[in-house]
């Protein structure tokens, strides 16, 4: 019966969303201008025991001086803030454990960013991992379904907008993303769907929903050396996704769950790193 019942839902979001998703890519609705609200936090980790709020801070100060994130501190919301530590805390984690190396102008890109809440994240890490001096970026968020509106009528193209101010660099295009062959030195797949009912249940239509297609795609958009960042929710969709990347050929040599230290969620996060060779 549980079965049946879940087969019944998953037509009824395909009938809902092949009507729904165009609509939203043809009315296209925004209201720019959007203004993150900001609020200083003196004591971001006072949830943590003793032991923990020490080692969490001082993982906050080494960002912090690292990556240059006075500016984005003062700017952004505290929870903002804690996900963008624990998201870069992440990302370097998988850059440091694959052996990358990143040129001084570095062309990366993110599939999937959703309202790109952890942009600010992924650009400092780009900019200033293991080179003190910065380089250069170019950075493109990929996003098929951007003209999604949110209760407060602001769509997650105003709040990627927003989130991206003062980044230089950074462009975010309201599209799916397509092979670019050679083209980037670094992608990252923060949440991909793996499964079709998470994929329905967030509106896409049904033949959007093609997981092998899409990691092939990014595997062939990588120059030589070049590195895939896979980011998971919990445990099943982790192992689902190593499924999809053997599929494709594509072998990770680096797994690993990200400590919930600076920002806990209901569900882990799990990482894959896969890097192309020359």
């Amino acid at each position: 019966m549980n079965d049946r019942l879940a087969s019944l839902r998953r037509w009824a979001w395909r009938v809902y969303n092949a009507v729904d998703y165009p609509l939203r890519q043809w009315f296209r609705l925004r209201r720019p201008g959007l203004r993150l609200r900001t609020r200083a936090e003196a004591d971001r980790f006072t949830h943590l025991a003793a032991e923990e709020k020490v080692r969490a801070e001082a993982i906050h100060q080494r960002l912090r001086s690292a990556y240059h994130l006075e500016e984005f501190e003062h700017n952004s919301s505290p929870v903002n803030y804690r996900e963008n530590l624990f998201y870069l805390d992440l990302l370097e984690k998988a850059l440091d454990r694959s052996g990358a190396v990143l040129p001084q102008q570095v062309v990366a890109g993110d599939i999937g960013p959703s309202h790109w809440f952890y942009v600010q994240a992924l650009a400092a890490l780009l900019r200033w991992w293991r080179r003190p001096q910065g380089r250069t970026v170019a950075l493109t968020g990929y996003e098929v379904d951007a003209y999604r509106v949110y209760g407060d009528l602001h769509s997650r193209y105003d709040y990627a907008l927003a989130h991206m101010r003062g980044l230089a660099g950074v462009e975010y295009l309201p599209r799916g993303f397509w092979p670019q062959p050679g083209r980037f030195h670094l992608l990252t797949m923060l949440f991909p769907f793996v499964f079709e009912r998470d994929h329905l249940a967030w509106g896409l239509p049904g033949k959007l929903f093609r997981p092998g297609e899409l990691v092939a795609a990014a595997w062939a958009s990588l120059q030589p050396g070049g590195v895939l960042i896979v980011v998971n929710q919990g445990l099943e969709e982790h192992r689902a996704q190593g499924e999809i990347l053997a599929a494709q050929g594509i072998q990770a040599g680096v797994e690993f769950c990200q400590e919930p230290l600076l920002y806990a969620y209901p569900l882990d996060r799990f990482v894959w790193v896969a890097c192309r060779g020359s």
